[in-house]
């Protein structure tokens, strides 16, 4: 692949080349690619270009929803490229920071030419297409384009710490790059620009004929309806460079039009709203295959992988089990709701423990929850955490423990399909999702996602 000489112009990052190409012609149109330094140089002197913008926006025939003026974000720059940038001040804990949205223009060109694209725009940063990727994202969009997500991180030039995050999303016949350019951002502030990023390409529409992403079941959809668990089973890397064992009762949440959901609602919420909310949960699902005289074979999931709106498709074998599901040989056992008024008695422990060491560090983690209900319909809960971890350096060692109460709480709980309300004694009320995995016992409750054990003894 030939790549044009880096720019002369210090004020242009990127510049778009010539007319529409189909296939792999269109890569060159991309852009001129300076230095890394040059790069960081340019996006620093932005400061003095901003402008204020308005939302909904028509780029050159490509339509998508801006981020609120009043959120930071601003238009930058005079280039080819659209560009958005948010400055963040210097404080006590953190650098002088930016973080730079950069859109192309709609690029003629095959389906088939993503990936290479892909590669070529992530080189617009020389260093950062040397990083292994982080996280990535392939799947279909609500409108059946084809769309890629690659997080790379991190490239640190004269005290600047860089951090990339590049979206392809591809048709028949165009396609378009975005990308979120983070210096010195991190912590929130990172977390912030990611969401605001990440609710633009959502909102991107590549043809006139695309709609607003949303998971809007299809009259073949659904067929399926309540709350299964199953048990997953096996050991995963920690922090502290160790393995964990874990034994975790998931759940998958099914609405007879067509919707599912990997964690119950919380609040009050339904299905819907949830989805609405958190689409990253969810997804969409149909019963295929069978006939007049047999149940369907198959499932087909489509889920949300990731918040840029990218969808997985997955056809898993599927059949029932009298109450029960069995999606990919593994078994789903159905989840009664707990009726309105119910009661329990006695003491759970949720608890979490993890560890690990390197050749220079080792560290550890470990938390216990307590819940206790009452017949008549009082709680009680109570906690600890605690760490520790030690580092050495040249013979050196160093190291650091803490620990926690958390502060008793009580007051009177009510249960109801799979959500329960706790009342502290002000009148401040918690609502947490909450099942019972086995039927007909008590023994394991899985309240927010944590399991959370009976004891027996008390």
């Amino acid at each position: 692949m030939k790549w044009p000489h880096p720019a002369p112009n210090p004020s242009a990052v990127v510049e778009t080349q010539g007319q529409g190409r189909t296939g792999n012609g269109h890569i060159d149109r991309i852009g001129r690619v300076k230095s890394a330094l040059g790069f960081v140089l340019v996006l620093f002197g932005l400061f003095s270009c901003h402008q204020a913008f308005a939302a909904p926006a028509d780029i050159d025939g490509l339509t998508m929803t801006l981020p609120d003026p009043a959120s930071g974000w601003r238009k930058a720059g005079k280039g080819n490229l659209f560009m958005l940038q948010k400055d963040f001040p210097e404080t006590e804990d953190d650098k002088r920071g930016s973080a730079l949205i950069q859109i192309t223009k709609p690029l003629t060109a095959a389906r088939n030419s993503l990936q290479a694209g892909m590669k070529t725009f992530v080189a617009t940063l020389p260093d950062m297409a040397k990083e292994d990727i982080l996280i990535k994202h392939y799947g279909v969009t609500v409108n059946g384009h084809d769309i890629r997500v690659e997080e790379r991180c991190c490239v640190h030039q004269k005290n600047v710490s860089i951090s990339q995050i590049v979206v392809g999303i591809a048709g028949d016949k165009q396609q378009v790059y975005l990308q979120l350019v983070l210096l010195n951002v991190n912590g929130d502030r990172s977390s912030g620009a990611e969401a605001d990023f990440a609710t633009l390409v959502r909102s991107v529409k590549l043809d006139s004929s695309d709609k607003d992403f949303d998971l809007v079941a299809t009259s073949a959809d659904g067929g399926l309806d309540g709350v299964f668990t199953h048990l997953d089973t096996g050991a995963r890397p920690n922090v502290f460079g160790g393995m964990d064992f874990y034994s975790d009762s998931t759940i998958t949440m099914f609405d007879p039009k067509g919707l599912f959901s990997t964690e119950l609602p919380k609040g009050g919420r339904s299905i819907t709203e949830h989805c609405k909310e958190t689409p990253t949960d969810c997804g969409l699902y149909k019963l295929t295959g069978g006939g007049f005289f047999s149940s369907a074979g198959s499932i087909e999931m489509r889920s949300v992988t990731s918040a840029y709106g990218a969808i997985e498709i997955e056809t898993k074998a599927f059949s029932k089990k009298g109450e029960d599901l069995v999606i990919a040989d593994a078994d789903y056992r159905v989840v009664p709701p707990f009726k309105e008024g119910t009661t329990l008695d006695g003491e759970w422990v949720s608890t979490f423990a993890s560890s690990g060491m390197t050749a220079t560090s080792s560290g550890s983690v470990a938390s216990s929850h307590t819940l206790t209900l009452h017949r008549n319909g009082t709680f009680e809960r109570t906690g600890w955490s605690g760490a520790s971890m030690t580092n050495e350096i040249g013979g050196s060692q160093s190291g650091v423990t803490t620990s926690g109460k958390r502060p008793k709480a009580s007051g009177r709980y009510k249960l109801s399909g799979y959500r329960l309300d706790l009342t502290d004694a002000s009148g401040k009320t918690e609502t947490m999702s909450i099942f019972e995995p086995d039927k007909g016992s008590d023994g394991l409750l899985v309240i927010n996602g944590s399991n959370y054990l009976k004891d027996d003894e008390k």
